[in-house]
């Protein structure tokens, strides 16, 4: 089994464990969307979590790039990897701005502080996800 596999299998039993916890031993939380479980707010466990794996991965893929360096591409087409990049980030991030409309909320200096978060983050994947060998994997070189 690879490797991939299992940590999906591992992450699957981890959710529905976590949930059937939230199911069973939470109460109504402050706001009609939350609950609470042995004092935490749900809302917050999952804000939590989120930033715990974005900030697992990026550290993985700094120290995978670190020892690979896959440059190739990067070196030898530098004007398409800063669009890709550029792309990569912009277009991820624009969904934060259709969020804010469709819901309603107006788009202000918060929205646009998201936006900047998300297209730092998306666009320093892409770039670790290059240097990584991720990329030339997925797209190997003709």
């Amino acid at each position: 089994m690879d490797v991939i596999w299992l940590f999906l299998l591992v992450g699957l039993g981890l959710g529905g464990i976590l949930s059937l916890v939230f199911g069973f031993n939470s109460t109504q939380g402050t706001t009609t969307y939350s609950r609470t479980i042995y004092g935490m707010q749900s809302t917050s466990l999952i804000t939590n979590a989120i930033v715990l794996v974005v900030g697992a991965t990026l550290v993985f893929l700094s120290v995978v790039s670190s020892l690979v360096r896959d440059f190739s591409y990067p070196q030898s087409n530098p004007l398409k990897f800063t669009i890709e990049v550029l792309s990569m980030a912009t277009f991820s991030s624009l969904t934060i701005f259709l969020m804010s409309s469709f819901r309603g909320y107006p788009i202000g200096l918060q929205t646009l502080e998201e936006f900047s978060i998300l297209f730092a983050k998306f666009g320093i994947l892409h770039i670790l996800l290059q240097f990584s060998g991720f990329y030339s994997y997925i797209f190997p070189p003709k």
